[in-house]
């Protein structure tokens, strides 16, 4: 679809080119009529303006092979026909006076016409430029989506199953307990449903699903698990990925030995007002999981395809295992 200026540039530079014509003419006459001249510019530009607009049709798209024959005819056609009306008005005298001779018109029109071309040809890659650009952002776009959408299928059935299986534990064990289990439970996936369809999510919206989601961790591990949350009011309205520091607990969780024995301490802090971090005591299971760290590729990709090429940083010691996310 073309734009407005695009409209308006064939008309322009068709009113343009022989206007600077005539004043460049003018220059070396002494006495010069613009009302006389105004038929011919007129002309000129209704010439010019059919001449682009024949070019426009005749030159392919560029997925279409180009018929240089084709194009060459009709533009040799039009120039011809353009000649033939000038030489006849020229003999009224209304246009035209003093009957100029017709290959200077000829290679006026002919120059004009590869200008044409060259202008045509830069408009149309400028708007493949943007076509491809468009079609680049929906794929990543949703690229985006499945990957979001494979991230909470892999969430939703492992995360189901282990609190279903410390829901049979507390209810055995303290059925009061129990009953908070399950409301928290179910405000769990309230907001995985309500989410469902967004890919970020602000700060104090990601706090309110994960305070939820660390109850159930607290049941279940109880004082093995230790997490502590300090984050600035000022950023409570800033974005970042959907799940994304869920993600973050839920990784620390399943590569690191939790036992009375060895509790694991998560900190979650900001450093600065545009970022958070997830940091935990780095004790690593003996026998490292094939998933280790796909959630961490995972959300560095989601960051690329939102344009934060540099959104996670990964840091580690012999003592603690961080990651930083940045907020937007």
């Amino acid at each position: 679809m073309q734009k407005k200026h695009e409209k308006l540039l064939p008309i322009i530079i068709s009113l343009l080119l022989p206007g600077l014509n005539i004043l460049n003419n003018s220059l070396f006459q002494e006495n010069w009529d613009l009302v006389a001249i105004i038929p011919t510019w007129l002309f000129t530009s209704a010439i010019l303006l059919g001449l682009w607009y024949i070019n426009d049709k005749l030159w392919p798209r560029n997925t279409v092979p180009i018929n240089y024959i084709k194009v060459g005819a009709g533009n040799i056609t039009a120039i011809g026909l353009a000649i033939g009306i000038q030489q006849i008005l020229s003999f009224t005298g209304i246009i035209f006076p003093g009957r100029p001779p017709a290959w200077s018109l000829g290679l006026r029109l002919l120059v004009a016409s590869a200008l044409f071309i060259t202008i045509q040809q830069m408009l149309r890659s400028v708007r493949e430029n943007e076509r491809l650009r468009s079609e680049n952002y929906a794929l990543q776009s949703e690229n985006y989506r499945a990957q979001l959408e494979q991230l909470k299928k892999q969430l939703n059935p492992h995360f189901l199953f282990n609190s279903l299986s410390t829901l049979r534990t507390v209810i055995r064990s303290d059925k009061d307990q129990s009953e908070e289990f399950v409301l928290k439970l179910s405000d769990v996936y309230r907001q995985i449903l309500q989410t469902r369809e967004s890919h970020q999510i602000t700060l104090e919206e990601e706090l309110n699903f994960l305070n939820n989601y660390l109850y159930l961790l607290n049941v279940r591990f109880d004082s093995a698990l230790s997490v502590t949350i300090d984050t600035r009011p000022e950023s409570m309205h800033d974005s970042l990925p959907v799940f994304a520091l869920q993600l973050l607990v839920e990784n620390c969780i399943k590569h690191n030995v939790i036992s009375e024995q060895q509790p694991l301490i998560i900190r979650i802090f900001q450093e600065d007002a545009k970022s958070i971090t997830v940091a935990n005591n780095y004790q690593p299971q003996k026998t490292e999981q094939q998933s280790f760290r796909m959630g961490q590729e995972n959300l560095k990709k989601r960051y690329n395809l939102i344009g934060i090429p540099d959104g996670v940083e990964i840091r580690q010691n012999k003592e603690e295992y961080s990651v930083t996310i940045k907020l937007f």
